[in-house]
């Protein structure tokens, strides 16, 4: 590579390298030896390494990635591309300090948790035969109280639950990508058995010596199964359905991470906050995906703010917090692990109601630790919350100053990044390369593997099709025209409207035949019917039931034919539409 389309930087111990950058801005980094000693130090983005010992791994970032390069005890870095925005820090962030501490804390709980798991069997069996769907509709946590029968949380063998909260571009998902990199790059085993090493110790302390040839010949080999493999399993629970929603806005979801194939989270794109799953994408091939193979639980919320109609985005955390339990109760490596969980950005109009919509999540999630980033405000209102009750039951809050690397981002920026996310589903994630590099360099980018699209995602073909006004049957939650209080029945409720799912009638109502154009419309799982007493089914599922649906794919309304009674709806993948039941919030989207 020539001189004039990469330059080197060198980092001090404990440094931070910081990179913004705007629009049509590209920038590929690898980790490289010192010039002057042929060694390398270490380097991370946001907890995920850079590896080292190669001159062939390139790290590309582009829609405009705020990002930075962090080092403990010094590093040297090549960079291919120029960013609008790039320095070093006067001192490292503060996630490196505090962040760390915290790291080891977390750590901690973990392996109490394991501990606690692997010596009390009853606690194995009874989990075992612990049925989760026993019921199927989540309870309420509008008040502190017993746990109710419904919930299938047991504090027995739980691993730490953090919820980060703080104002809106404080740094709270980076701390959250943080903490997951370093769980996934734990040395521990997270399993209910013992590793092989430390089976070998405890001979040893006890005087046996027992290395076979084959046992040699396997380590030796590296071939380790996956019972072996080190590294936590964390879940990472993102409640902000606007900046970084996966897979894209409109959506809460519950992310299992696991140490396979890779355990680094990447940050490559803002469009991919957590990484590559099937879900980021319409169309992902087999073996696509970066750190996370298992599919993550989406739910569809259909706004971008959770104050709108709270009393449903209630609701949904409570049908995410009954599905996360239900997996925690029988994947042990997820439940010694824990729960990293992201919260949208709080404002001032939240201390009105006593930052109501942060304690619900904490109960219903049953966090244990709250990190407070860059809100003195919210620090001292928490404390002073859970001051009043019993030790044991009440988090921790733990405040963490905000980093000077946060960026202040604008409406402009969260508007691009939402039709990023969506586009990304969608079609994918185009060939991205540095322009900084000639026409003469692109076979040596080629071999560098710098002509490849971010994220590993690649270009889809999405399909467009023509169906019928009747082929879905379209739901929206709540009521646009709300009847006055004298006309509703004796007993009956307002707050009834916020939950109400109505179904859409686009052949005889031209307000709903509008709301469809150009919408994006969540594909759901139709609930089972409901059993009789007799065991057969009684009727069609609730409303409730299909707020908690889980998500299975997304279509784009393109277009709506009135005279033939059609939509055109896009697709990321030509066939079968994987279901007849949708959902419609509020997110519209220009496919240009």
């Amino acid at each position: 590579m020539s001189g004039e389309a990469s330059r080197r930087v060198q980092l001090p111990p404990r440094s931070e390298y910081r990179i913004e950058l705007d629009s049509n801005e590209t920038v590929a980094i690898r980790f490289v030896s010192n010039a002057l000693t042929g060694h390398y130090g270490d380097a991370e983005v946001f907890g995920a390494p850079l590896v080292a010992g190669t001159q062939e791994r390139w790290y590309t970032f582009g829609n405009e990635a705020k990002f930075a390069i962090s080092t403990w005890g010094g590093a040297e870095i090549e960079i291919i591309g120029q960013a609008s925005t790039e320095y070093m820090a006067d001192e490292p962030s503060p996630f490196y300090t505090y962040g760390a501490n915290l790291h080891l804390n977390l750590e901690r709980a973990r392996l109490r948790a394991r501990e606690q798991l692997r010596t009390d069997h009853s606690l194995l069996q009874q989990l075992e035969e612990f049925d989760v769907n026993i019921h199927k509709v989540p309870p309420s946590f509008e008040s502190d109280g017993p746990l109710d029968p419904r919930d299938p949380y047991r504090a027995a063998g739980q691993g730490p639950r953090v919820m980060v909260v703080g104002p809106a571009s404080a740094g709270k998902s980076t701390l959250i990508k943080f903490l997951a990199n370093y769980a996934l790059r734990s040395p521990a085993l997270a399993s209910v058995k013992e590793g092989e090493e430390a089976k070998r110790r405890t001979r040893e302390q006890e005087g046996h010596h027992d290395d076979s040839d084959e046992e040699a010949q396997n380590e030796e080999a590296g071939d380790k199964p996956l019972s072996e493999i080190t590294g936590w399993w964390p879940m990472i629970v993102t409640l902000d359905p606007a900046e970084g929603a996966v897979p894209i806005p409109g959506c809460v979801s519950a992310i299992p991470l696991n140490p396979t194939p890779s355990n680094t989270l990447p940050s490559p794109s803002p469009a991919l906050p957590y990484g590559v799953t099937p879900e980021t994408t319409g169309a992902l091939p087999p073996g696509v995906s970066t750190v996370h193979s298992v599919m993550p639980l989406s739910l569809w919320m259909g706004k971008q703010n959770v104050r709108e109609n709270e009393r449903h985005s209630r609701r949904i955390v409570d049908w995410l917090a009954f599905h996360i339990e239900k997996r925690m109760a029988k994947d042990m490596r997820s439940r010694m692990s824990g729960l990293l969980i992201d919260t949208p950005g709080v404002i001032t109009a939240d201390a009105r109601t006593r930052y109501a919509f942060i304690q619900y999540c904490v109960r219903a999630l049953k966090v244990d630790t709250v990190v407070v980033v860059g809100h003195d405000k919210l620090n001292l209102e928490l404390t002073r919350i859970y001051a009043n009750i019993p030790t044991g039951s009440a988090p921790q809050i733990v405040k963490i100053p905000r980093s000077g690397g946060a960026v202040e981002v604008d409406e402009v920026y969260q508007q691009k990044l939402h039709d990023l996310q969506i586009r990304s589903y969608f079609y994918g994630m185009p060939l991205c390369r540095p322009r900084e590099l000639s026409s003469e360099e692109s076979g040596a980018a080629a071999a560098l593997g710098l002509d490849e699209p971010l994220g590993g995602v690649p270009s889809l073909n999405p399909y467009s099709s023509t169906i019928p006004f009747d082929l879905l049957q379209i739901y929206r939650v709540g009521q646009d025209r709300v009847a006055p209080s004298s006309a509703l029945p004796i007993g009956a409720e307002r707050a009834l409207s916020e939950m109400q799912v109505v179904k859409l009638d686009p052949v005889n109502s031209s307000s709903d035949l509008s709301m469809l154009l150009q919408s994006v419309l969540a594909l759901v799982e139709t609930p089972p019917p409901r059993e009789g007493a007799d065991g057969k089914a009684e009727g069609e599922y609730t409303d409730d039931e299909l707020l908690g649906a889980s998500l299975l794919g997304f279509v784009h309304v393109s277009d709506v034919d009135t005279n033939r009674k059609k939509l055109t709806v896009l697709s990321p993948h030509p066939g079968k539409l994987p279901s007849v039941t949708a959902l419609i919030g509020n997110l519209h989207w220009q496919d240009t």
